[in-house]
């Protein structure tokens, strides 16, 4: 499974907003969620919005928050995300 470069970027970036305890979690299961979603979709590249979504879900709900001042940064509106966000 391959990774775009926007997706693999972001995922650092957002890595680096949590605590040190919960990143290699959070990236465990950011990566497992976005390429599960990806296969079962039937394409062979995560994107941006894939891994955004899946590392929204994989971060702890009381970390989420700190979340959205990246992406909103980054030109991503968190609202376009607000399912993740309340998943």
């Amino acid at each position: 499974m391959t990774w775009s470069d926007e997706a693999a970027e972001i995922v650092e970036e957002l890595l680096r907003e949590l605590p040190l305890p919960a990143r290699e979690a959070v990236e465990q299961s950011t990566r497992f969620r976005a390429e599960t979603a990806v296969e079962e979709a039937g394409r062979a590249q995560v994107a941006l919005e894939d891994a955004v979504r899946a590392f929204i879900e994989s971060t702890p709900p009381d970390l989420r928050e700190r979340l959205k001042h990246t992406l909103s940064y980054r030109g991503i509106d968190p609202e376009d995300f607000a399912a993740a966000f309340s998943s």
